[in-house]
């Protein structure tokens, strides 16, 4: 989700849907996307239930017929927790890292997350940002939680977001242009409602992705973490 517009209750923009100004991802921007990026590395959980991929799977198909939209791979489906930053050869900013702090990055995670129990999550409904299609997590502020864990590391970026916009949501695709957004408008509002069940969540996984493999470049494992049984 983009900065720009950020709302801290997942209703706000679905109030607003049909005004809503929409910050599409264009092909243009995922080639832009992919210079100097190096390794970006995020802290999520990663869907691998079966039940759960097999019922979001006709739902990211039918996503991806609308003209505005590209889908997500169902092997990329995640609920973040921290976007990290970039590992590159020269660090300008607070949102990267040197090839040598990403070791140091990951002790560091291993400390944060030692104390952290295993939750379940529901996924009740379709929702939007002006950027994304997502479906909502219902999680008693546990990924809240989990995100202020590492937001306390000293060293890793803590955007707005992170500070009073921080929503967990599963990601289903991108928007990629303005046209043709009410019609895609219209299939969420008759389809909006999920019959999916609770889905535990007992590991995170700190992944680095490559921008320069497109939209949707698949997750490269750096370390997964273990939540202890509450």
């Amino acid at each position: 989700m983009a900065d720009d517009g950020l709302a801290s209750n997942p209703a706000t923009f679905w109030n607003r849907r049909h005004e809503l100004s929409l910050a599409p991802i264009t092909d243009e921007d995922v080639r832009q996307r992919a210079g100097g990026r190096g390794r970006h590395l995020v802290l999520l959980a990663r869907i691998t239930d079966d039940t759960v991929r097999s019922r979001v799977e006709p739902i990211l198909k039918r996503l991806d017929g609308f003209d505005c939209f590209a889908a997500q791979p169902t092997r990329n489906l995640h609920i973040t927790v921290k976007v990290l930053g970039n590992v590159v050869e020269n660090p300008q900013d607070e949102a990267e890292f040197a090839p040598e702090e990403e070791a140091e990055l990951v002790a560091k995670l291993d400390d944060a997350l030692e104390e952290a129990t295993s939750f379940a999550v529901d996924i009740p409904r379709l929702n939007l940002f002006p950027d994304v299609v997502y479906a909502e997590v219902a999680d008693d502020g546990r990924f809240a939680a989990l995100n202020h864990r590492v937001c306390s590391i000293a060293g890793v970026p803590v955007r707005e977001r992170d500070r009073t916009g921080f929503i967990p949501h599963l990601t289903l695709g991108h928007f990629t242009r303005r046209d043709g957004y009410e019609r895609l408008l219209q299939y969420l509002e008759r389809n909006r409602s999920l019959d999916l069940p609770p889905r535990p969540v007992s590991e995170l996984e700190l992944v680095a992705l490559d921008f320069s493999d497109g939209r949707f470049p698949p997750y490269e494992t750096v370390r997964t973490y273990d939540l202890s049984e509450p």
